[in-house]
């Protein structure tokens, strides 16, 4: 992490305080940039400001697809995703208020990367939150996700560890397109979460309510093997520890699971060696057949085949076994679960997640709940362009 000496900090206070002063009796304009500073209790910092430190350049091939004109206007483009991520943070429902703060405000406008000769109308903002933004979040979420990956590469901060579970969006009263979960006991979706262990939202997926999420698994996988983006671990609850979930990850993915056996699990004969070398006879004449394979080849070669049941029992009846008598593993998995809990109450808490939702409908519901991820993305990124690696979604002391 990058620390300041209250020298330096009032240094820059300071120069930043006289910038116009200096700029008349040098004659010439001229910007100096501001030092990064990271909030605390100590030296709380006002959102804006923390936002002018975003480098936005890794998104230019997805924001060209929506200006084409892009290199012409490029710092009043990057503005403009600042202000939504602006909006967002400093719990703004409504764009016409945070549009209202641009036009009051010269300052924050200026740290947004506005021209403040020539703001945009409040129908071009507008215009570009509600349908460019929209009909692009996802390749934007995922370029971020991307870039996110790449500077944790970097710092030595990237492991590959992720959890996945979900959390509910609970819907504004009367809204006719939410449907009523017994489970959750409220209306409203869900939005199934891989949350790596920085804190990063690394994939999301938008689901009914009542939706198994257990399926969304295979998705998110998927979706980060498409962007060269490769899991190690996952840890979830019971519910996503299917035969075919358990199969997938270790013979597909390579990737270690982590779940804890549910209650009314049996032992299944199916798991067995003796069981899985008869089933693997019986494919003697296809090819990949080898008649003296590992009983990892066995699997593999199986899985391939679609024998999800056996290949995942043969996994799960060891995690069952294992669970019993590796109290390590029962640390670990209680651990990560709880470290999940964090960053989902965190998410509800801190992200006007569900607080800001004052809109009706599907649609609005899922938008407005992906750039609360977005958003947060965006802080852990400033952070990590700037040098520092530990909280990175924090949102403590931004004004």
């Amino acid at each position: 992490m990058i620390k300041m000496g209250w020298d330096e900090i009032e240094t820059e206070r300071l120069i930043k305080s006289n910038r116009n002063f200096l700029d008349k009796e040098i004659g010439r304009k001229y910007e100096l940039p501001p030092l990064f500073i990271n909030p605390t209790e100590e030296i709380p910092v006002e959102t804006s400001e923390f936002l002018s430190h975003l480098d936005l350049g890794f998104l230019d091939p997805v924001l060209k697809e929506m200006f084409p004109r892009l290199e012409r206007i490029k710092k009043g483009v990057y503005a403009r995703v600042k202000f939504v991520v602006f909006m967002k943070l400093s719990n703004i429902k409504y764009i016409t208020d945070a549009y209202r703060k641009l036009i009051t405000n010269r300052e924050i406008a200026q740290n947004l990367g506005f021209d403040t000769s020539n703001l945009p109308s409040y129908e071009t903002i507008r215009y570009f939150v509600n349908n460019l933004l929209q009909n692009k979040i996802d390749e934007v979420f995922y370029g971020v996700v991307k870039e996110l990956e790449k500077q944790l590469k970097k710092k030595g901060k990237w492991i590959g560890n992720v959890v996945e579970d979900a959390t509910v969006i609970t819907a504004r009263r009367m809204d006719k397109e939410a449907k009523y979960s017994g489970y959750y006991k409220t209306y409203g979706w869900k939005k199934d979460l891989l949350i790596e262990s920085n804190g990063i939202f690394l994939s999301y997926k938008d689901l009914e309510i009542n939706y198994d999420e257990g399926y969304c698994m295979e998705f998110h996988l998927k979706k980060l093997n498409q962007l060269s983006i490769f899991i190690t671990h996952i840890t979830t609850d019971g519910k996503y520890a299917t035969y075919h979930n358990i199969a997938m990850t270790k013979c597909h993915y390579d990737v270690e699971f982590l779940y804890k056996p549910q209650k009314g699990w049996v032992y299944n004969k199916k798991g067995e060696e003796i069981y899985i070398k008869k089933r693997y006879s019986r494919y003697w004449k296809e090819k990949g057949f080898k008649a003296n394979a590992s009983i990892d080849y066995k699997l593999k070669f199986l899985y391939n085949r679609e024998e999800n049941e056996i290949v995942g029992a043969y996994y799960r009846n060891k995690r069952m076994k294992e669970w019993k008598e590796n109290d390590s593993l029962r640390k670990r998995y209680a651990k990560e679960r709880n470290s999940n809990e964090g960053f989902n109450s965190y998410l509800k808490n801190h992200a006007g997640f569900e607080t800001n939702l004052h809109r009706k409908g599907k649609r609005y519901a899922f938008f407005h709940t992906t750039l609360c991820l977005l958003s947060l993305n965006l802080i852990a990124l400033t952070r990590l362009q700037n040098g520092v690696t530990d909280s990175l979604i924090s949102v403590a002391y931004l004004t």
